[in-house]
């Protein structure tokens, strides 16, 4: 989520922190997909503190893996889309292939892709307040709202045909789709309750994708253990998880794969009170494009902005969180 982590990806990649698929396939995988929050962004060593890592550590030393082995592919690529996830050559593609190697592996009859998860959606929710979109112009007026519904059909459709190429090429393999958090909540600013409308759209819209009868896939649940807690669990550049927010979203996805309910320690979570983090944070850029100069604080303001009436329009419970924000102002 961002063009400031690119250099961070640079070093890590050369480093080889991450798992390649070109590595030794001897034994079961799992494979990570999404941006930079699943790359590991946010936590002091991402390499072996983000949530993915800590979830793989986790998998291997537990009862089904201690013995077997588990290896590591994290494709996620900071500052991407659900668009991106399918680009040719992009992580769906890519996962598959590694997926179809470990398959056709002769020499291993133990060595299958059995855990995948995807974390994506928050720079599509932010490209909406970029570029030429009307959303920067007036972010009350129909060509926005209609700009916000279509972004929430594109993740929709987007992260269908993904899970939907990944479970037929991997149809015994554990699916997880991973939510998004407000890393406004907590903060006492304007932007909390507005940002809580726009995040829990996006987690219905991947509840709804994991929940067709095609896929199947489990969902890890982060936004509650978030609520509240921005000063406890968002690290000091305001929008990525600390770590001790890479460690919540590591627990809940764990208990997800594992068919549980998560069990957070209370020491992560440092009390259920509110904790404002100061002004608010910048936002990421769209992947693979570059930013106008505007303001990035502005773009942000301007992307909740539309949340609000758009939630106004989608009725029910959001109807009664848009009537929440309104008496705030």
């Amino acid at each position: 989520m961002g063009r400031f982590v690119l250099p961070l990806l640079a070093a890590l990649l050369s480093l080889g922190v991450f798992a390649s698929p070109a590595q030794a396939k001897e034994t079961p995988a799992y494979l990570a997909l999404g941006d930079s929050i699943a790359f590991g962004v946010g936590a002091s060593q991402p390499g072996s503190q983000g949530y993915v890592a800590l979830t793989f550590d986790a998998l291997r030393r537990s009862e089904r893996y201690e013995e077997r082995g588990l290896e590591l592919v994290n494709l996620s690529v900071p500052g991407a889309t659900s668009a991106d996830l399918l680009l040719p050559g992009g992580q769906v593609d890519r996962a598959i292939d590694e997926i179809k190697a470990r398959v056709e592996d002769e020499s291993s009859q133990d060595d299958n892709v059995e855990i995948i998860s995807i974390d994506i959606g928050g720079n599509d929710l932010i490209a909406l307040a970029s570029g030429d979109s009307p959303c920067r112009v007036d972010p009350l007026g129909g060509g926005c709202q209609q700009r916000f519904q279509e972004m929430l059909t594109t993740v929709r459709t987007n992260l269908m045909e993904a899970a939907k190429r990944l479970t037929k090429a991997a149809p015994r393999a554990d699916l997880t789709i991973v939510g998004l958090y407000n890393p406004y909540s907590g903060t006492g600013t304007s932007l909390e309750v507005p940002a809580d409308i726009a995040v829990q759209q996006l987690n219905s819209v991947f509840a709804g994708v994991a929940g067709d009868p095609d896929i199947e896939a489990k969902t890890a649940d982060v936004f509650d253990l978030f609520r509240g807690r921005a000063g406890t669990l968002i690290a000091a550049d305001g929008l990525h998880p600390n770590d001790d927010g890479h460690a919540v979203i590591a627990e809940v996805l764990l208990a997800a794969i594992e068919g549980r309910a998560p069990d957070v320690p209370a020491d992560l979570l440092g009390g259920a009170s509110p904790t404002a983090t100061g002004s608010a944070p910048a936002a990421d850029p769209p992947a693979q494009s570059e930013t106008s100069g505007n303001d990035n604080n502005d773009e942000i303001i301007v992307l909740l902005l539309i949340a609000i009436p758009a939630a106004f329009f989608s009725g029910g419970i959001i109807t009664g969180a848009y009537l929440l924000a309104r008496g705030r102002r």
